[in-house]
């Protein structure tokens, strides 16, 4: 499979997913926005905060997300905690930003990591390391995208998207960045096929995109294994797609693809397993490429009439 069909692959895992009206812009997760409030768990950390920047701070705390300049739908002012990261961002200085990163409210510690960013470049990758350790969850509000990701996550988009399409492979920064989001077990499903979808990785880093599809189950890894690294991990490969087939929450069309790289390893032992799910899809007869398929597993019309 070469990298257009791997693209087109990965695409169909996002089939429904919302995005931006920005043409380069993808959303950043899958929820339409409605009224949320995320002051509940808000955490305030703001003992060891230089004065000059405590109010900042407060203020970032209170509203607790991580809100980029694009408004929700409707709006016409930025929305407030982007207003007060640029109030952070130029009031910091680089060791003040660096320090706030440690800072327990995520959406502050986001923010700093962004702006050290945006002070120095040359920060990007180990500011990413930095809050690749971070745990939990930061809330987010893009455009009329909202959810919560890991806080490493905004550091990857904000250098991502300033890049032009034809850096994304050449770019030395998203390399490491890509790498380094392979170890990430609860990297959100976007941002793992992007990184996946930038580049084809070296022998080592092949083994921890394995891991990622097939100990995690990662549907963005198992789908590139199945584009550079067929061969090898076939029995893995085929044992992921056998219970793909068989979750009933997952699209008729996804279940399909599934089954039609199932069908690919010509198989004769996972007749039975097909024949189960033909049985539930009354209309998947209409799809000419799983048919012709059919004979080389073992499969004959007498089989599924």
């Amino acid at each position: 499979m070469n990298a257009t069909r791997f693209f087109v692959a990965a695409c169909i895992a996002f089939l429904f997913s919302c995005q931006k009206k920005e043409e380069k812009r993808l959303a950043i997760s899958e929820q339409l926005i409605d009224n949320f409030d995320f002051t509940k768990d808000a955490v305030f950390d703001t003992l060891s905060v230089p004065p000059h920047l405590r109010k900042i701070v407060a203020d970032i705390s209170a509203l607790n997300i991580y809100e980029t300049k694009q408004g929700g739908k409707g709006a016409v002012e930025t929305p407030a905690n982007f207003k007060n990261f640029k109030k952070l961002f130029g009031t910091a200085s680089e060791n003040e930003m660096l320090a706030l990163t440690d800072n327990k409210n995520s959406a502050v510690a986001v923010y700093a990591a962004i702006g050290l960013q945006e002070k120095n470049n040359r920060l990007t990758v180990p500011v990413f390391q930095k809050m690749l350790n971070k745990r939990g969850k930061v809330h987010i509000q893009d455009g009329c995208i909202i959810g919560e990701d890991h806080p490493a996550e905004p550091i990857y988009w904000n250098h991502y998207y300033k890049l032009e399409s034809k850096e994304l492979k050449s770019d030395s920064g998203l390399k490491q960045l890509d790498s380094m989001l392979l170890f990430m077990p609860d990297s959100s499903e976007l941002i793992l096929t992007t990184a996946l979808r930038n580049r084809t990785y070296s022998e080592g880093l092949k083994k921890q995109i394995a891991k990622q599809a097939f100990e995690y189950h990662r549907l963005p890894a198992l789908l590139y294994i199945t584009s550079w690294h067929k061969k090898e991990y076939a029995a893995s490969l085929q044992k992921e797609f056998l219970e793909l087939i068989k979750n009933d929450s997952l699209d008729t069309d996804l279940k399909r693809y599934y089954l039609s790289e199932l069908l690919s390893f010509n198989n004769v032992e996972n007749k039975k397993a097909i024949l189960n799910y033909l049985k539930k899809d009354s209309s998947w007869k209409e799809d000419g490429k799983i048919l012709s398929q059919m004979e080389n597993n073992g499969i004959s019309a007498e089989d599924y009439k």
